[in-house]
């Protein structure tokens, strides 16, 4: 079950930064999910750091800081 949220995590921090980072730099559809829901830019851009921010913790609350900082 530990590798099930860890790999939900790492989906939503994938389509949280990088449709983040379209978002604010290329504003096109590519293939991150918020991009075909349809609603205003703000709400899109609001989306995603939410996303970054759920998958972070999900990854963090399992795996811990160090795998983080880890060299």
């Amino acid at each position: 079950m530990g590798a099930v949220v860890v790999v939900i995590g790492l989906a939503l921090l994938v389509q949280g930064g990088g449709g983040l980072i379209n978002n604010v730099f290329a504003d096109s559809n590519s293939w991150f999910v918020l991009n075909y829901v349809a609603m205003p830019e703000a709400l899109h851009i609001v989306g995603h750091v939410l996303m970054l921010a759920a998958g972070l913790f999900l990854v963090v609350r399992r795996k811990g800081w160090r795998w983080l900082l880890d060299d």
